[in-house]
């Protein structure tokens, strides 16, 4: 991949991880799986610190449940103010398409 989509791919990370947990709580490993069936490869070394500075930014919240499978795993959700900001990076994310789109005309 060409280094600069790779750059505009990494600066993708926080609003699909915000949009991942938009609906549904969800832990690290749910939200990587989620990423990687949407055709975006992530890693658990580049989410787990992600997710750690959404949650000092108080963007996401977590709430320890426990698991059927092994130890209990923290569930990931949108906070009041993280919906705001994946609000606003939508009407962003619309208005660069909408400029990439009508910039030629």
């Amino acid at each position: 991949m060409d280094a600069k989509l790779a750059a505009l791919r990494r600066g993708m990370l926080e609003p699909l991880v915000l949009a991942a947990v938009e609906h549904e709580q969800r832990y690290a490993g749910e939200i990587g799986q989620a990423l990687r069936a949407a055709d975006f490869p992530v890693q658990e070394g580049t989410l787990h610190p992600l997710l750690s500075r959404l949650r000092r930014d108080g963007l996401v919240v977590h709430e320890w449940q426990e698991s059927p499978t092994g130890p209990p795993r923290k569930y990931i959700s949108l906070s009041d103010a993280g919906r705001a900001q994946l609000r606003e990076f939508r009407e962003y994310f619309q208005s660069l398409t909408t400029l990439l789109e009508t910039i030629g005309r």
